[in-house]
């Protein structure tokens, strides 16, 4: 592989790296938002019925609030609003954690492809097994949980080391 091609390659890996974290940041960001303007919505109507009637206590035993007790979960009281508040809110959480973590996966997997096709692989052939013990090496490194840095060098003086020596 020529120092350009592998440029190249390692620009539009890069990139597409980028524009996925980048993608998942503002879809999250946006799912935030609209969560945001649920709970700001259901908070106003809900600040609007106790308004309704005299006090919060007439307001709890009026018709409108006998509608609050099946969304607040069977209680109808003057925090019932906040409590059917809270519900959109932490479905957008849960969905916004959701979202980062595909994300985080489409990356992890992305990575992972390019790296199974440059290990084992050398053009269209099988690489040397040098390379194999060598990915290997690095593998074993960080399932040691030692940094990516240490890891790499590992892997790389492995593989230079058994090609310098010619065991294989």
């Amino acid at each position: 592989m020529s120092p350009v091609s592998f440029l190249i390659a390692l620009a539009a890996l890069s990139i597409g790296t980028y524009a996925m974290r980048f993608a998942g940041v503002k879809l999250g960001a946006a799912i935030a938002t609209k969560g945001k303007r649920r709970q700001l919505a259901t908070t106003s109507v809900g600040a609007s019925s106790p308004e309704a009637g005299s006090s919060p206590e007439v307001g709890a035993s009026s018709p409108e609030a006998g509608s609050s007790p099946a969304s607040a979960g069977g209680s109808a009281s003057a925090g019932s609003p906040a409590e059917s508040s809270e519900k959109p809110a932490e479905s957008e959480v849960d969905s916004t954690a959701t979202v980062t973590k595909w994300m985080d996966r489409a990356t992890v997997v992305l990575i992972g492809a390019v790296f199974a096709t440059t290990a084992v692989f050398d053009g269209q052939d099988i690489a040397d097994p040098a390379r194999l013990i060598g990915v290997g090496v690095g593998v074993l490194a960080s399932i040691l949980r030692a940094p990516m840095l240490i890891c790499v060098v590992v892997g790389m003086g492995v593989c230079a080391g058994i090609r310098m020596t010619g065991i294989l």
